[in-house]
C-alpha cells in the first residue's frame, strides 16, 4: 500500500512538473507578443494627428507604464526565487497601471490600448500562481526543481535567449517613447 502511495507521489509530481514546463514556453511567448504589440503601436503614437494633448499623454503614459513592467519581468523571470516569488514580483511590476479609457473618435489609439491591455492580461494570466502548493521532496526533473512544496523553473537556453531579447525589446521601445514624449 504504501508503495502505491509513493508511485501516486511521484507521478502527482511529474505532471506538475511537466504542468510547469509546458507553460513556460506560453509565458515567453506571451511576453513577447506584449512587447511586440508596444512595438510594432509606437509609430501611431508618433503619427497620429488632432489627438487632445491629454488623450495622447494618456495613451503614451500606459503604454511606457506597461512596457516597462514587461521588461522587468523578462528579468525577474530569468532571475532567482520560486515560481511564486517570481508570480509576486511581476504582479507587483503592474500593480497600479491601469489602460485609460480612450474615446472611440480616436480609434487607432483606442486599438493599441486596447491590443496592448489585452497581450498584459493574458501574459500575467499564463504566470503560475503566486501561491503554490505541491512537491513535498528536493528533485529535480526536466527544467524544473521543487524545494519544500515550491517550484523554481530553469529555462531552456532558447527561452532564456528570448527573454534577454524581450528585455532588449522593452528597452528599444522605451527609447522610442522617449523620442516621442521629447517631440
Amino acid at each position: 500500500m504504501r508503495s502505491l502511495s509513493v508511485v501516486f507521489a511521484v507521478i502527482a509530481a511529474i505532471l506538475i512538473i511537466m504542468l510547469v514546463a509546458c507553460t513556460s514556453t506560453q509565458i515567453v511567448t506571451d511576453l513577447e507578443v506584449a512587447l511586440d504589440a508596444i512595438q510594432v503601436g509606437l509609430p501611431i503614437l508618433g503619427t497620429v494627428s488632432g489627438v487632445p494633448a491629454d488623450v495622447l499623454t494618456a495613451a503614451q503614459t500606459y503604454v511606457a507604464a506597461a512596457n516597462s513592467a514587461l521588461g522587468q519581468a523578462s528579468t525577474i523571470l530569468t532571475g532567482p526565487g520560486t515560481d511564486a516569488e517570481k508570480t509576486a514580483l511581476i504582479f507587483a511590476a503592474f500593480a497600479g497601471i491601469a489602460a485609460p479609457n480612450i474615446p472611440a473618435q480616436y480609434q487607432a489609439i483606442a486599438q493599441l490600448v486596447s491590443v496592448v491591455a489585452a497581450d498584459v492580461a493574458k501574459f500575467l494570466a499564463s504566470l503560475p500562481p503566486a501561491s503554490t502548493a505541491g512537491i513535498a521532496a528536493t528533485r529535480t526533473v526536466g527544467n524544473s526543481a521543487a524545494v519544500m512544496g515550491h517550484t523554481t523553473h530553469r529555462w531552456s537556453p532558447t527561452d532564456q535567449a528570448k527573454l534577454a531579447h524581450a528585455l532588449s525589446v522593452a528597452n528599444a521601445n522605451s527609447a522610442a517613447l522617449a523620442k516621442l514624449r521629447g517631440k
